[in-house]
Order: C-alpha cells, then sequence, then structure tokens
C-alpha cells in the first residue's frame, strides 16, 4: 500500500465513518478521544471489547472510536508500548536512566522473538505468556504512559473531530448536500424519476 492509498483509505474513514454520523459532535468526539485512551492502553487484542461498553457507559458514541483503536495492532505494539513505558518510567522515576540493558532486560524473550523476525511466534501461546509476565513487570509504567500517551493524543483529536464535524456540518447545510449515504442514493433515485 503506497501513501495515496493510504491517504485514500483514511478520508474514507473520516468522511464515511465519522462525518457521517447520525449523532451530536460532542458525542462522536467523545468517542474518538475514549479510543484514543484506550488504544494506547496494554491491553491488545482486547481494545474493542473494552471500548464499546466504556462508551455506551459514558454516553459517547460507539462507532466514532473503533478506527482510532487499530493504532496499536501486532506490528506496532513493541514500539507503542515501549514508547508508553518510556514516557511513564519517565513521569514515575524521573531519576533513573533509561539504558539499553533496562530495555533489554524489559523485552527479554518478546523482544527477542520479534527482532529475529520470527512472526510465527504471535500465534503461540508461550509468546502471550511471555507478553503478559511483560506487562505485569512494568505495568505501572505501562499504564502511566497509556494515560498520558492518550490524553496528548486524545485531547487534541476530541477537539479537532468536533470542529471537523460542526465545519462538515454547515458546510452541507450550506450546499444543501445530503446528509448521508442513503440520502445520497435517494436523491440519486428521485433524479431519474
Amino acid at each position: 500500500m503506497n501513501l495515496r492509498d493510504l491517504w485514500r483509505r483514511l478520508k474514507q474513514i473520516v468522511f464515511h465513518n465519522i462525518l457521517h454520523l447520525d449523532d451530536t459532535p460532542h458525542r462522536i468526539a467523545w468517542g474518538v478521544f475514549l479510543g484514543a485512551m484506550i488504544a494506547f492502553t496494554p491491553t491488545l487484542g482486547l481494545q474493542i471489547v473494552l471500548y464499546i461498553p466504556v462508551a455506551a457507559l459514558l454516553r459517547a458514541n460507539k462507532i466514532s472510536g473503533i478506527p482510532i483503536l487499530f493504532i496499536s495492532n501486532p506490528f506496532t505494539a513493541v514500539p507503542l508500548y515501549y514508547t508508553t513505558w518510556s514516557v511513564g518510567a519517565a513521569v514515575l522515576h524521573p531519576e533513573k536512566e533509561v539504558t539499553r540493558a533496562t530495555i533489554k532486560t524489559w523485552l527479554g524473550n518478546t523482544g527477542r522473538a520479534l527482532k529475529d523476525g520470527n512472526l510465527d511466534r504471535l500465534l503461540e501461546g508461550q509468546f502471550w505468556a511471555d507478553v503478559g509476565r511483560l506487562l505485569a513487570s512494568t505495568g505501572g509504567e505501562l499504564w502511566m504512559g497509556a494515560l498520558v500517551c492518550g490524553l496528548l493524543v486524545g485531547l487534541p483529536l476530541y477537539f479537532l473531530t468536533r470542529w471537523g464535524i460542526n465545519a462538515f456540518r454547515h458546510l452541507r447545510e450550506a450546499r444543501h448536500l445530503p446528509h448521508g449515504p442513503m440520502d445520497s442514493k435517494r436523491a440519486g433515485s428521485a433524479k431519474n424519476r
């Protein structure tokens, strides 16, 4: 996938899946914020399962935050969680310096498996047991880093999403554009009559 395809896909997600949602700008933006917060948590594989009840409980849109959850996936997990761990370690232990030895100890078998390009290990139970031990031993730093990174990404996304939805809706009303994909199909069939 080249950059142009990626940009086209991103526009499609934003335009069709977020801007056309039938909800208030606040609830949609609140869903994006919660999605960003959950995306940084060390809960890879459970994030959608966590997001939907949290969004329902906090009265956010249950769809708008799902696309951002895909920031964390098996291919981005190591750099993402290393970044969140580093931020959390800096917040919780500002006097300690993170060295390569600390990182190697932290990654252990998990880092060696991915460094060697052995992606088949992602399907093994032992790999995930190693990941579980890793998360347990570095949990405080990961969760603190997740909170800080989630806020740093989520807050601007909240305001950007809310502004974007309001601007899109004002533009749509000013130009009398259809309100969604179904309205444009109805408008097209009305023109054919």
